[in-house]
């Protein structure tokens, strides 16, 4: 229960570091100025970092099923450049978000990894 606590308020702390970034530039410079602004600016980031942490979870959520279709069979170049693309989006949004922390070090790696052969990757012609 005690490390449960500490991961919380870790979060939190996190959370509201990032957050309070994001309403210092929205601010230009001042933190606080009129309250009713400084909120309105919280929540907007708020809001901005709730909408790619659903974006996050729908892209997660299409590489999973594209690699369920990769060991199912089908291995085709689109469907592999689709799921590698993927990966790297997910991977850039991680990092952008700084949300590393929640997940396993292998889904990581994961991501690294397929995010390496896109990298490498030439788009396919239609």
């Amino acid at each position: 229960m005690k490390k449960l606590s500490l991961f919380v308020l870790i979060f939190i702390g996190i959370a509201s570091y990032v957050v309070a970034i994001d309403v210092k530039d929205a601010n230009k410079g001042d933190l606080w100025g009129d309250e009713v602004s400084s909120l309105e600016n919280l929540i907007a980031a708020n809001e901005k970092h709730l909408s790619a942490q659903k974006q996050l979870k729908d892209k997660m959520k299409l590489f999973q099923k594209q690699k369920e279709e990769f060991m199912l069979g089908n291995q085709s170049k689109s469907h592999a450049f689709s799921m590698v693309s993927n990966a790297r989006e997910i991977l850039t949004v991680v990092k952008e978000e700084h949300l590393s922390y929640l997940f396993p070090t292998e889904y990581l790696e994961e991501l690294i990894f397929f995010s390496s052969i896109a990298a490498k990757s030439v788009p396919l012609k239609p």
